[in-house]
């Protein structure tokens, strides 16, 4: 069965579907408005897998379709991969009328809704999102980002797509480590804004790829909650900064540490140790409370990997930054988020050595 969340923005409003057989409603909905061609992109990986499945839709539907595909990784998200679309699109005559298919995870996703966004000044953008973590997050609310040597995400735009299609199916096929970095997304939205769903993660024992997770449920229940936020607040003036819960740092260590050494999930769950840590000395989060998070946590795996000293210097290029301090999202208890300013943004590194030295304790 398709859920369906919907996100209102006015005339920008639309719907994600989720479950197996929601791509069955990616031609109808094209139909309704037929664009005058689609470019699908999508990464190596991907296109082996459902690429020519996706392809033969759109044929059979009558679309024009040109199929673009990039390396797999972060590498991807440059201004050289922007501009080789944009003018693979010019070159295939893609006018307004045209659409931008993103067929994969984050980083096409990222990559493919930025080129939307500016060529031809916007063209009309649909998300397929394949992996846990673009479902959940990086498919849903209109953010796109591609990177620079300063820092991760530093150059994007808010453009939403026209629709979602998330096939839960396809995470069959993720890679173990892939799975574990969007369920850190999942932990994210849970600790940071909904405790019920918090309480059914905690629940299950087997958290790992068919080990007895409701994938629909937990998917759905986190892109409701990141559209109540971005319907407040779509451009991430206030509200929506809880959705940064972990990241500040995690951009730090994917930074510092060079783009693709570790999931974007991975680094995500360290930066949630470390704000777990501050929220316990900022916020007054119960120890028992940080003892549950951190927990769930532990159970999600993430490399051992050893932060350069140079990592401080990423803080204050971070984009959440202002002037001399960080605007780090802590919790006050699980489901409470909380944003302080913090006028040392190092602080999240010792909390991160603190929160990896409670962990050792605790083995």
């Amino acid at each position: 069965m398709v859920q369906i969340v919907n996100v209102g923005l006015d005339d920008r409003s639309y719907s994600i579907q989720i479950g197996p057989g929601s791509w069955d409603g990616l031609v109808p909905h094209l139909a309704a408005s037929l664009p005058t061609g689609v470019i699908m992109v999508t990464d190596e990986r991907v296109d082996s897998l459902y690429g020519e499945t996706v392809h033969g839709m759109l044929v059979r539907g009558g679309v024009r379709v040109l199929r673009y595909v990039v390396p797999e990784g972060e590498p991807s998200k440059s201004f050289e991969k922007v501009e080789a679309l944009c003018r693979t699109m010019a070159a295939s005559d893609m006018d307004r009328g045209s659409l931008v298919l993103a067929l994969g995870g984050g980083v096409v996703g990222d990559l493919a809704g930025f080129a939307a966004s500016v060529y031809l000044r916007g063209v009309r953008f649909v998300q397929m999102p394949t992996t846990l973590l673009a479902m959940v997050d990086s498919s849903v609310g209109g953010k796109t980002g591609i990177n620079i040597p300063e820092g991760k995400n530093l150059v994007g735009t808010f453009y939403q797509p026209e629709a979602v299609f998330a096939e839960t199916p396809c995470l069959s096929t993720l890679e173990t480590r892939d799975w574990d970095s969007g369920l850190a997304e999942v932990v994210k939205i849970a600790i940071a804004l909904d405790e019920e769903l918090f309480r059914y993660m905690e629940s299950v024992d087997d958290l790992s790829p068919g080990g007895g997770l409701d994938v629909a449920r937990i998917v759905a229940a986190a892109c409701a909650r990141k559209a109540e936020v971005v319907e407040l607040d779509e451009r991430e003036t206030g509200l929506r900064r809880v959705l940064n819960f972990g990241h500040t740092l995690a951009h730090v260590i994917e930074a510092s540490l060079g783009f693709g050494v570790m999931r974007h999930g991975e680094a995500v769950l360290l930066g949630m140790g470390a704000a777990l840590r501050l929220s316990v000395d900022l916020c007054s989060l119960p120890e028992e409370q940080y003892a549950r998070a951190s927990a769930l946590l532990r159970r999600i795996p993430t490399p051992e990997v050893t932060i350069p000293d140079e990592a401080a210097l990423y803080l204050s290029r971070d984009k959440k930054s202002v002037g001399s301090s960080v605007h780090a999202v802590l919790v006050s208890g699980i489901g409470q988020h909380r944003i302080v300013p913090l006028e040392d943004p190092a602080a999240l590194l010792r909390a991160l050595k603190e929160w990896k030295k409670d962990w050792q304790e605790e083995k």
